[in-house]
């Protein structure tokens, strides 16, 4: 994705239709088609992914530990699948902690932002951005879009496999 299109998740959520529109046309105007094609096919994301996005976009340190408290949890959970019982539980009790104290700057962050109006978001969209940052900590597919900023839908994790 190029960085302009990525600079379309960072804006403000009713400012992405018009400047990804604006942008598609620009591009087609400079003989770009299908950049132009690719710009015009993002999808505006969704409240609580939009939430998602704007928390670690500004909270780089609190998500990169995120991210490394979701491989630990990963790892611990697949310890005590894989049958090393030894010292397994205390770990994965740990670094579910840890996961939990990782989420909770991005979870505030997102529940600091305003919609369009100036309106605090809804619990409900502030919870669904938690989920969807806990879901992007321990699944590897989601976690890139996640770490780029560039969420359209929330997710929810059912657990480790």
């Amino acid at each position: 994705m190029s960085s302009e299109a990525d600079d379309l998740y960072g804006l403000a959520l009713d400012e992405f239709i018009p400047a990804r529109d604006a942008l598609a046309k620009r591009l087609r105007a400079d003989g770009r088609r299908d950049e132009a094609d690719d710009i015009a096919a993002l999808r505006k994301p969704t409240v609580a992914a939009w939430a998602a996005n704007q928390a670690v976009r500004t909270q780089p340190k609190a998500a990169r530990e995120l991210w490394a408290a979701g491989d630990a949890l990963r790892k611990a959970h697949a310890a005590i699948v894989g049958g090393k019982r030894r010292g397994a539980g205390d770990r994965l009790r740990e670094a579910t902690a840890r996961q939990r104290a990782a989420l909770r700057p991005l979870v505030e962050a997102a529940s600091c932002l305003l919609d369009h109006r100036g309106h605090s978001l809804t619990r409900q969209a502030i919870e669904r951005a938690g989920d969807t940052l806990h879901a992007a900590s321990l699944d590897p597919t989601l976690r890139d879009d996640a770490a780029a900023g560039r969420l359209t839908t929330e997710h929810r994790y059912a657990g480790l496999t």
